[in-house]
């Protein structure tokens, strides 16, 4: 009896969680890295990475990367020379390449979380492990990861820091691309916060940006956050509308940067003008919305939205916030289909 009980408490436990998003489900069908990778001149491609909010370093990379290593059943490499130091612009680029039968994918990851870091230590005296005072359990994970590491990224973001951190990003972006053939293939995954600035910062750029646009051909944003820090581009109306009433949304940075990038597209690039743009998002994540197909129609876009689960769900109450809105690179199920596309493609072994 006494072994019995807790293996009842356990089943019981276990069938009272639930990935209701796993498998992923996809609105559309999109291709995968390996299907660029396969078709591109010279048969490689360059693949952006870009964290998002909270704070990263050198293993979100190589983490990231392993992952889709593991869908592709590829081993990354570490690109000869790399140097593996903070730049003198405070933005990590970490380079791997994957090596594949079809061909290579030349990975680029900027790391800018040490340029918000020295200001979100103002806030450690308030984790718990310092504390007097005691919280509940996961009062305290949520408030130590998403409000005193998490939130603080995107306030400082959107306050008077933006500007400085555009420009440490455009010199990232232009040293990450830079090396770039003309007609390879650009791929970029984003997460959250990292979208906001990233778009942002290619308009910043302005003509200097343009070669970057025009090579885009697949954008991937997990936890897509657009929606939300867009308010913070917008004026409040001269007449407040009554409750029932909605304000025209103006173009966020996305609209502008795919707007760029097809009024940029040459005869002789290999991008024909259509774009992949496929946004991952986990309903449980309280941090990110879809993307409204409708509203980026006109631009050469295929919009996709993928619903996935990165936590379990507790008893249909509760996921993890931390995790449901952290883990969407980590996610097999998201590692696969950017590696290989929806439905898989037949190039994946």
């Amino acid at each position: 009896m006494k072994l019995f009980s807790p293996l009842l408490a356990c089943a019981l436990l276990v069938g009272c969680t639930a990935l209701p998003y796993r498998p992923a489900q996809s609105d559309g069908a999109f291709p995968g890295l390996v299907d660029f990778a396969a078709t591109a001149p010279g048969q490689s491609v360059d693949v952006l990475l870009v964290h998002g909010m909270c704070t990263h370093d050198v293993r979100w990379a190589d983490e990231t990367v392993a992952q889709l290593g593991d869908a592709l059943n590829a081993q990354p490499l570490r690109a000869a020379g790399a140097a593996p130091a903070a730049d003198m612009d405070g933005i990590e680029i970490v380079e791997r390449t994957i090596k594949l039968r079809q061909g290579q994918l030349r990975i680029k990851a900027l790391v800018w979380s040490p340029l918000t870091t020295p200001l979100k230590r103002q806030l450690d005296y308030d984790l718990s492990a310092h504390l007097r005072a005691t919280r509940a359990k996961l009062n305290a994970q949520a408030k130590d990861k998403l409000l005193d590491d998490c939130i603080p990224d995107a306030l400082i973001y959107q306050g008077i820091a933006r500007d400085a951190i555009q420009q440490h990003m455009a010199q990232a972006i232009l040293r990450a691309t830079g090396d770039g053939p003309p007609d390879a293939p650009l791929l970029v995954l984003s997460s959250s916060l990292g979208s906001k600035i990233l778009f942002d910062t290619l308009l910043r750029m302005d003509s200097a940006a343009q070669g970057t646009i025009d090579r885009m051909a697949y954008l991937v944003m997990a936890a897509n956050q657009i929606p939300l820090l867009a308010l913070a581009d917008q004026q409040v109306p001269a007449t407040a509308p009554g409750m029932s009433e909605t304000v025209a949304r103006p173009l966020d940075s996305l609209h502008a940067v795919l707007r760029k990038r097809r009024a940029g597209v040459t005869p002789r690039s290999t991008n024909t003008g259509s774009i992949s743009l496929v946004a991952f998002s986990d309903p449980n994540d309280l941090l990110t919305y879809t993307l409204e197909r409708e509203r980026y129609a006109g631009f050469g876009v295929n919009v996709v939205n993928v619903l996935v689960s990165n936590a379990a769900t507790w008893f249909g109450l509760l996921e993890r916030p931390d995790h449901a809105h952290t883990n969407y690179l980590l996610n097999p199920d998201v590692a696969r289909m950017v590696a290989c596309g929806e439905p898989r493609s037949a190039r994946c072994e």
